[in-house]
């Protein structure tokens, strides 16, 4: 996964550490930012985070390291991916960024839970450069097309049935083109 680190790092009172992981929570719980923004801390969006907290007489010092998911890279590749000469990326790098958002949703939707909406757009995006590729499965392309748009239907609604129907006719519409082409 690409994206950076981000550090932070702080002493504080008892009072001050609980109101950071009170906000933190809020965050994690509802995506309200602002609150952070008062510890001059701010994560767009995190795929992993370590806490660490120590006493220290009667101060805490709290250590804080994220990993952050850079803009558009949900799933994907780095910005530096190979391209054809007519500045495409070349098929090969679409289908593996399309195979690492499928099971990451597949993960999400097997927990019970929703993808990202990032992730669920990065693989439509990808699913409309696929399905320009000729000769990869064109006669699935249509079907594949339909039931990625009613996949996005069904995360733009947050509709977590539909997602999991539609996630599910396309594992197996991938199936069947990949016994087919591989």
């Amino acid at each position: 996964m690409s994206g950076k680190e981000m550090k932070f790092e702080k002493v504080m009172s008892a009072k001050n550490a609980a109101d950071f992981l009170r906000a933190l929570a809020q965050e994690i719980e509802h995506g309200n930012l602002e609150e952070l923004k008062e510890f001059d801390l701010a994560f767009d969006d995190f795929k992993k985070m370590k806490l660490e907290l120590k006493r220290e007489g009667d101060q805490l010092h709290l250590k804080a390291k994220a990993k952050i998911v850079a803009a558009g890279m949900v799933c994907g590749e780095a910005a530096g991916d190979e391209a054809e000469a007519d500045g495409e990326p070349k098929y090969k790098t679409v289908k593996k960024r399309m195979d690492k958002c499928f099971k990451s949703m597949g993960e999400a939707l097997k927990k019970g839970l929703m993808p990202e909406k990032g992730e669920v757009a990065l693989f439509i995006a990808d699913s409309e450069l696929m399905v320009g590729y000729p000769g990869h499965g064109d006669e699935h392309y249509d079907q594949y097309a339909k039931l990625c748009v009613q996949l996005n239907v069904a995360c733009e609604n947050g509709d977590l049935a539909a997602m999991r129907e539609k996630y599910g006719e396309l594992k197996a519409m991938k199936k069947l083109c990949h016994e087919q082409y591989k």
